[in-house]
């Protein structure tokens, strides 16, 4: 029995669209993962696009802001490796943005004294100010994105989407 959702451009989003248009195609498959990862990569793609609007009126991109995020949170300068597994970054990307952030002022590079080859960076003064700044209206903007879910529905949106990272971290 076909229902509207199982026509493209019917009620529905674009992930049913998509089910439907497989479904038909190949109906003996199970096409019940396309609607949590479809929707979570849709919703993550939205969100990104979002956040790097706030971002990029501030001179930054998202990687240069989770740089700058994480040095803020820390108590002490963080190598580039530390930075790299944390923003879950490129060793050339995290450079890159490093090179950058310490070229605009926003960090600084000082040798390790654990290891001489090595460095540490920690965050300017101009860089706080920056983060301080620019984090409420990050946080703003994703809350935004979020109004239309309740906070019943947020909590348990958090606990179905910590147990879908725990599966993922675990395969």
């Amino acid at each position: 029995m076909s229902s509207a959702l199982d026509e493209p451009g019917s009620a529905g989003d674009a992930i049913d669209a998509i089910q439907s248009e497989w479904r038909r195609l190949r109906p003996d498959l199970d096409l019940a993962a396309i609607g949590v990862v479809g929707r979570v990569l849709r919703s993550a793609a939205l969100i990104v696009d979002r956040s790097d609007e706030v971002l990029a009126a501030h001179g930054l991109t998202r990687g240069e802001f989770d740089i700058l995020a994480v040095l803020r949170r820390s108590t002490a300068p963080r190598s580039p490796s530390e930075l790299r597994t944390i923003s879950l970054a490129t060793a050339p990307s995290t450079t890159k943005r490093l090179k950058g952030l310490e070229g605009r002022g926003l960090v600084d590079r000082s040798v390790n004294p654990a290891d001489g080859r090595g460095a540490l960076i920690s965050l300017t003064a101009e860089g706080r100010d920056l983060v301080d700044e620019v984090f409420p209206l990050q946080l703003a903007a994703e809350d935004a994105l979020l109004a239309g879910i309740s906070g019943d529905e947020r909590v348990a949106l958090v606990g179905s989407l910590t147990t879908l990272l725990a599966s993922i971290d675990r395969s």
